[in-house]
């Protein structure tokens, strides 16, 4: 019988409402609305009832998403510069995930 993990996806939870409130901003004036109200609405819920710290750290990895979101679509046609959304979403990801790893998954010291 294989041992059973303590895996903990909280930080990937977390990330899901910062990809939404990202993109819904983004694309505000066009289909963003829905995703920006979403986002707050999931930020609300899990403010209260979502896992806890340092798994909210994953709400800056969602944020990070979603500007290499904004960068990749850039990148693809846009009129837009690249670099920034890519330096930031990358040191947004990095940065989050980095963090969670160092707080919450590294072997503990017995």
């Amino acid at each position: 019988m294989a041992p059973k993990h303590d895996r903990d996806f909280g930080f990937f939870v977390w990330a899901v409402p910062g990809f939404l409130l990202v993109f819904g901003f983004y694309a505000g004036f066009s289909i963003g609305m829905p995703f920006f109200a979403l986002g707050l609405g999931l930020l609300a819920y899990l403010s209260f009832r979502g896992p806890v710290w340092p798994a909210d750290l994953g709400l800056l990895a969602g944020l990070g998403l979603g500007s290499l979101s904004f960068a990749g679509i850039a990148l693809t046609g846009g009129d837009y510069p690249v670099s920034p959304w890519l330096e930031v979403g990358l040191a947004l990801v990095l940065t989050s995930a980095a963090a969670f790893w160092w707080l919450r998954c590294r072997p503990s010291q017995v």
